[in-house]
């Protein structure tokens, strides 16, 4: 039994008022007795109209249960042990354990503090895993963007008188340049009109040009002149075809499994701007089949005369969304295929483009009729302007976000390359002689135009890194739990036993009081 049951018996009952047949002396009620429905009862006033003191209750044997009373009793029975010593023992005892439970509670605040910090920041940390593919080892071809550097062949700007001069001017991207073009020219007036992605589909490379194409053993040459592998995209660095453009090509790891194409450059068809570049033949992107390459930033050049190999691995990337990541889960696509950073960026300038002049150079792959695209004049006019102004903002570092508002996708897959290339030799090329077009008839031309591009996976496994809640809920009350458990000996049943305590204190002593005095 509790010390505080041993002083006060359960069947004395409290009461707000003594039986007036045993009432104290000194002690008279100056109002009838309480009939709320409270636990336990107020006390009397006394005689001399003094406040009512809540801090003790009556019993009908006349003695009075204080505040210190009803902690005692509570510090006895309760699994909070600290407490008991505080209220017994003698008086150095008390003093000490006091001054550690004060000290105990401020670490306690303080760790609780740090706790709530660390687990409103949300931090996060990566979870990396490799799987090995099921079944037979498998592995899914990326989809492989190839973008000629000659924009537009010589051949068709020969075909129109002024074209060419006029493109020259524009494709050098240089405002105080392209201002001075006037297309009240006559040899100027007739292009006015054109349009820049018309001039790219009608002067550029109908198609890729592949010599060969080599899958495991089997010829795909002539599969990469259909839909199903290979399609055209035309964005601003150009002509742009993509093999496997569905995703569809499957094949094995490591070199039985490659993928082989022989590009030719084809020099001859090289504008006068194309002549210019430091770098000619093809640039080369390996994706997803729900990426385009205008919307992809990076790729890796590929020159004539070279054969280059392409090391890949697949990379499956989650993100969390807010508060604890970035992720946008809400838009899955956009008008350059899935909703990602840099297709958003890119969509981000064309709408930027679009409120400026009312056009883009080159309308976007995914939903091409929601643009217009510019004519030469428009461009010329407005649209080189537009987009210098919109570039110089977005490098603005502090500016980014308030222009765009892009952010990664919730769920990402990539392929990580590594690329080596080595020079043709010279006795390749005299056997890939009979493969040439026309024009072309030497070893020479062989090594000036020949680009040859081989693709592998270096393994069948996979890649799954994952964003994960470095500091969660179940973290917070670990922390919690063992700090009270460590300082206070409480647990969960030990909170609830105190706060229901408390509670019992506050509707006794205060909300019952309370009623009576508005009654």
């Amino acid at each position: 039994m509790s010390r505080y049951g041993e002083r006060y018996p359960p069947s004395s009952g409290l009461q707000l008022f003594p039986d007036p047949d045993k009432e104290e002396e000194g002690i008279s009620p100056v109002r009838q007795p309480c009939r709320c429905t409270c636990p336990c009862n107020t006390q009397n006033t006394r005689d001399s109209g003094s406040q009512m003191d809540v801090k003790t209750i009556s019993t009908s044997s006349g003695k009075r249960a204080t505040f210190y009373d009803r902690w005692f009793d509570f510090s006895d029975g309760t699994s909070l042990h600290g407490f008991k010593f505080i209220f017994s023992g003698g008086r150095v005892t008390r003093a000490a354990f006091a001054v550690f439970m004060v000290l105990f509670v401020f670490k306690l605040g303080w760790q609780l503090r740090e706790s709530v910090i660390s687990y409103m920041e949300h931090p996060t940390s990566s979870k990396i895993s490799v799987s090995n593919v099921e079944g037979p080892a498998l592995v899914t071809f990326p989809t492989i963007s190839i973008c000629s550097h000659n924009l537009v062949s010589q051949s068709d700007l020969d075909d129109n008188p002024g074209l060419d001069l006029l493109f020259e001017m524009i494709d050098t991207w240089q405002p105080e340049v392209v201002s001075q073009i006037d297309f009240t020219d006559p040899q100027f007036a007739p292009y006015a009109d054109f349009k820049y992605s018309d001039i790219l589909r009608d002067g550029g490379p109908p198609s890729i040009n592949v010599l060969q194409c080599s899958h495991f053993t089997n010829d795909c040459t002539p599969d990469l002149q259909s839909e199903k592998s290979m399609e055209r995209e035309l964005s601003m660095r150009g002509n742009c075809y993509r093999i496997n453009p569905k995703g569809q090509l499957m094949g094995k790891g490591g070199d039985y499994g490659k993928l082989s194409i022989k590009l030719f450059s084809d020099l001859n068809e090289y504008s006068a701007t194309g002549k210019k570049l430091a770098q000619v033949g093809y640039s080369v992107q390996f994706h997803d089949h729900e990426q385009y390459s205008g919307a992809i930033p990076n790729s890796y050049w590929m020159s004539p005369g070279l054969i280059y190999k392409a090391d890949l691995s697949l990379t499956r990337e989650t993100r969390l969304t807010p508060p604890a990541g970035r992720c946008n889960d809400t838009v899955l696509y956009n008008s350059y295929g899935r909703n990602e950073e840099n297709s958003c960026l890119a969509q981000c300038r064309d709408d930027a483009m679009m409120r400026a002049c009312g056009c883009v150079l080159v309308p976007p792959p995914y939903d091409p009729t929601s643009y217009t695209p510019c004519t030469l004049q428009q461009w010329s006019e407005c649209g080189l302007t537009a987009y210098n102004g919109w570039y110089q903002d977005y490098v603005d570092v502090s500016r980014t976000e308030e222009m765009c508002y892009c952010y990664p996708s919730c769920r990402e897959v990539f392929y990580t390359v590594s690329m080596s290339s080595s020079l043709l030799s010279r006795f390749y090329a005299r056997d890939h002689v009979q493969f040439l077009p026309k024009g072309y008839n030497g070893t020479n031309d062989v090594l000036n135009n020949l680009v040859v591009l081989d693709i592998l996976f270096v393994n069948t496994q996979e890649l799954e890194i994952e964003q994960v809640v470095a500091y969660g809920w179940t973290n917070f009350l670990g922390d919690v739990g063992g700090v009270l458990g460590l300082f206070l000996g409480a647990s969960a049943f030990s909170l609830i036993e105190f706060f229901f305590f408390v509670g019992h204190l506050f509707w006794t002593y205060v909300l019952c009081i309370w009623r009576e005095e508005h009654q």
